[in-house]
Formats: structure tokens, sequence, C-alpha cells
């Protein structure tokens, strides 16, 4: 019996060890992949950080382009203004026009037969004036057959 007994307790002990191995094992197969995940989330949080350090650097450039570009506007801006809003002498030393120039719009102007509409009374009952000399547009020939049947 003793043999009986011991071989028990040994198959006993053996299927405890089983157990209490794989229980042993299955935690350290979790410990494991517990510190890869843990060791993958901190190199993404360490790509996440670099990321966001990089997003605020080029934002930081064109921050401070911006700001030039603003500046050089600004400036732009007041020398425009001071440009435009100094006095100008209400006759400027040089004509707008050339001399050779002025002198042929005179000589063109005294040149130009004068018709002056302010001998004309215009009222506003008067017909307006015809310039076209002769008959033109739809009533060509129309006065002709009214003076051939006013004739007749």
């Amino acid at each position: 019996m003793t043999t009986i007994v011991w071989l028990g307790l040994l198959i006993i002990t053996g299927v405890i060890g089983f157990f209490i191995g794989a229980q042993v094992t299955r935690k350290q197969l979790k410990q494991t992949e517990l510190e890869q995940q843990a060791i993958q989330a901190q190199s993404e949080l360490e790509q996440y950080r670099q990321d966001v350090s990089d997003h605020l650097a080029s934002t930081k450039k064109l921050m401070s382009k911006m700001q030039e570009s603003y500046t050089q506007l600004f400036s732009h801006v007041e020398r425009t203004d001071q440009v435009l809003l100094t006095e100008k002498p209400t006759h400027p030393s040089e004509p707008f026009f050339s001399k050779e120039t002025t002198e042929q719009l005179h000589a063109s102007l005294k040149s130009r037969p004068e018709r002056r509409r302010d001998n004309q009374r215009s009222d506003d009952s008067a017909q307006p004036v015809d310039y076209v000399e002769g008959e033109s547009g739809i009533f060509t020939g129309e006065r002709s057959e009214n003076k051939q049947a006013n004739i007749s």
C-alpha cells in the first residue's frame, strides 16, 4: 500500500505541479505581453510628442513669416498714406502734358469750327435734332410713298 500511496501522491503532486506551472506560465506570458504593450505605447507617445513638436515648430515659422509680411504691408501702407496725404501744390510746377502737346491741343482747338449749343434753345418739348442727312434707316422711301399717296 505504501507504494500505491506514494504513487497516488506522486500523481497528485504532478497534477498540482502541472496546474501551478500553467498558471505561472500564463502570468509570465501576460506580463510579457503587457510589457510589450507598454513599450509600444511609450514609443507611440514619443512619436506623438515629436509630431506635436514638429507641428509647433512649423507653426512658429509660419507665424513669423506672417508677422514679417504684415510688418511689410503696414510699412507700405504708411508710405502710401504719406505720399497720398501730403498736400500737393494747386498749380503743379510740371504740366500734365509736354509743351509741344499742349501747343498742339491749343492749335487744334483754335482751328476747330465752333459749334455752340448755348446759342440754340433747348426746350424739353422740342423734338430731338436729326443729324443724318437725307433718309436713313427704316424710313427710307416711306416719305416718297406718302407723298405719292397724298398727291393721288
